[in-house]
């Protein structure tokens, strides 16, 4: 089946979203309004709600497919010439987190677009990423607090708590609109304790920016394997 007007109209509204939130948080840095290390995050945090877009606009899989391939590139060609500071900006080169996260999105986007778990499933796994880690980095980075160093990244008790938080968040929120199982609020609060507590696990144990795969890629297996 060929691409649907709305499949085109949902590419070109990723790469404007995408494009636009990386373009105002340059701004925002530039105008010292966000350090580089912050900036970086917010990005991380809106460009997770593209999924969004791809569930409303999106049937075809290689439509939706597009926007996270050509972000790979994107993003390794970005942190290799630093040619996006807002995106790369106070990062590591030996990072590869910024092109990690758009090779989840490709994973997910084709297993849940060619029909191995819901797209919603998929959202869930994209938003605990976004909200989770970019809130834990935030808090941690900003809060002033020494935290411990775990395999190549330093953890924070706050940042920890935050992960765990937004986890718990987004999880009920989606469990509460799209899962009949578990639906009520009463299962859907212990579902989400699960998810989030199994992210949070994820996340603190992963090594130097590998959880941008590790952490929506457990979350989706879990979410999928058990309560979907």
């Amino acid at each position: 089946m060929s691409p649907s007007f709305l499949d085109a109209l949902g590419l070109a509204v990723s790469y404007a979203f995408m494009f636009g939130f990386i373009g105002a948080a340059t701004l925002l840095m530039r105008r010292e309004i966000l350090r580089a290390a912050a900036a970086r995050k917010v990005i991380h945090i809106g460009v997770a709600h593209w999924w969004l877009i791809a569930m409303a606009l999106m049937n075809d899989p290689w439509v939706a497919s597009a926007g996270p391939a050509s972000f790979i590139i994107i993003n390794a060609l970005a942190l290799r010439f630093r040619l996006l500071p807002a995106m790369d900006g106070g990062a590591d080169r030996r990072n590869l987190g910024t092109v990690y996260f758009p090779v989840s999105l490709l994973v997910l986007v084709n297993l849940c677009w060619r029909g191995v778990m819901p797209p919603w499933v998929g959202g869930i796994a994209v938003l605990v990423l976004g909200w989770g880690d970019g809130l834990a980095a935030l808090v941690g980075d900003g809060n002033g607090a020494p935290g411990v160093r775990i395999w190549g990244g330093r953890k924070s008790a706050a940042g920890t708590l935050l992960m765990f938080s937004a986890s718990f968040a987004v999880t009920l929120i989606f469990t509460l609109i799209f899962n009949s199982r578990y639906g009520a609020l009463v299962p859907a609060i212990g579902v989400s304790t699960i998810v989030a507590t199994a992210a949070t696990i994820v996340e603190l144990f992963t090594p130097f920016g590998i959880d941008n795969i590790t952490v929506p890629l457990a979350v989706a297996a879990l979410y999928a394997g058990v309560f979907a």
